[in-house]
């Protein structure tokens, strides 16, 4: 439920993902299609070798830590690493710069499925100590981006398993919409965690063939890492020289309370009716949707339904098939390719076979589709639990 009238607007974005660091490398891969999961390791004896993921390759590591601050350096945790290194890309792309007077009572907003997962296994494990990791507080990813980008004003972690981004998307547009600041840092991060793989290797749900989005092959989730970060403004706080990516129209959440790992289609179907009706839009106002898109059975069969039966007009795209599944993090990555869907005109493909699309959707495949007039772009993320979010962004005229 949206408070206040004040208009919001993205100006500057970051990411960090398996493509490398910043919107640049990940752009131009999710454009191109092009995926570069690895094998993971088997993490005990009975897990089978090949089961393909996604990782920040080491030199986007090495990038983000030269930019990042001196204990983060010290004591690195991924999760910590990605969302500073982010938010930096993000306050640079907006024109700001760390403890700008904008930023000084900032709000900001990190979601997190898993938090500083890496740095608990370690110390469970015993390869580091908890004074060597620098602690596994999941509050300390939201503190360390504030200090980052020198804000003092409200800083929330929030953890709504792979609906964390776009639920703390939500809770920043609430906050600048009702007055509490003009300036948030908003955005989601995951690292690689083996109590995941090994969760999910128990589900069945990942295995030696990527993920393949709505398609009657389709089988298996690619989990992935990395972490997306938004600046968002009002208008009273934007530049005269600023050209914002976008408009944040709603940011709709909700929980179906149904089933621990299945999605309910009711719920979902709500959150989407519940997104459009925050925005002041219908389904056939919405131009292109980045789908959830997980690979997985259930999860594809609710979502497809729902946009054939409800936005046959939508073309449908799904950069999970190239980039993996970054889980909390995922609904800020869709973000960052919706925002710069709206500035290109254009929209990123799915990297599947065309002739293996299994709903009739407006799936993009091959290569990416242009539109020159696209105007609302519709970013959907789910996660365990029940929990749904789904954003709105408009471009800007």
């Amino acid at each position: 439920m949206n408070q206040g009238t004040a208009r919001v607007f993205i100006t500057g974005l970051g990411i960090i993902s398996p493509a490398g660091a910043g919107a640049g490398p990940f752009w131009d891969d999710v454009c191109a299609g092009r995926s570069r999961f690895e094998e993971l390791p088997p993490l005990y004896a009975g897990m089978k070798p090949g089961i393909l993921g996604g990782r920040v390759p080491r030199e986007a590591r090495d990038t983000a830590l030269a930019q990042v601050r001196e204990v983060t350096r010290e004591r690195p945790r991924h999760a910590s690493l990605f969302a500073e290194f982010a938010a930096l890309e993000a306050l640079r792309d907006a024109g700001l710069t760390p403890g700008d007077r904008a930023l000084r009572n900032a709000v900001v907003c990190v979601g997190s499925s898993d938090g500083q997962a890496e740095a608990l296994e370690d110390v469970v494990a015993g390869r580091r100590s908890g004074a060597e990791t620098g602690g596994f507080s999941s509050y300390s990813i939201a503190q360390g981006v504030a200090a980052t980008v020198g804000a003092s004003g409200p800083a929330y972690m929030l953890q709504s398993t792979c609906a964390s981004a776009n639920v703390a998307l939500s809770c920043a547009l609430e906050m600048l919409r009702s007055g509490v600041a003009d300036t948030a840092v908003v955005g989601g991060c995951d690292p690689y965690s083996e109590k995941n793989i090994i969760g999910f290797n128990t589900l069945q749900a990942i295995g030696p063939t990527p993920c393949k989005p709505f398609t009657r092959s389709r089988r298996y989730v690619t989990p992935s890492e990395g972490a997306g970060m938004l600046v968002l403004q009002t208008e009273r706080a934007l530049s005269p020289d600023t050209t914002p990516y976008a408009e944040v129209l709603a940011t709709a959440v909700s929980n179906d309370a149904s089933h621990p790992t299945a999605p309910d289609r009711d719920g979902v179907a709500a959150c989407h009716r519940r997104s459009l009706d925050e925005a002041g839009l219908k389904a056939d106002d919405i131009d292109v949707i980045f789908a959830h898109g997980t690979g997985s059975r259930a999860n594809d069969t609710i979502e497809g339904s729902i946009f054939a039966e409800d936005y046959p007009r939508a073309a449908v795209t799904a950069i999970k098939s190239t980039i993996g599944h970054l889980m909390g993090a995922a609904g800020a990555a869709g973000a960052v390719a919706a925002c710069l869907a709206l500035r290109h005109g254009l929209v990123p493909p799915t990297a599947v076979d065309p002739d293996d699309v299994e709903l009739d959707l407006n799936l993009v495949t091959g290569s990416p589709l242009a539109m020159p007039h696209l105007r609302h772009v519709q970013n959907n993320a789910f996660g365990f639990g029940g929990n749904n979010a789904i954003s709105i962004f408009r471009k800007v005229s």
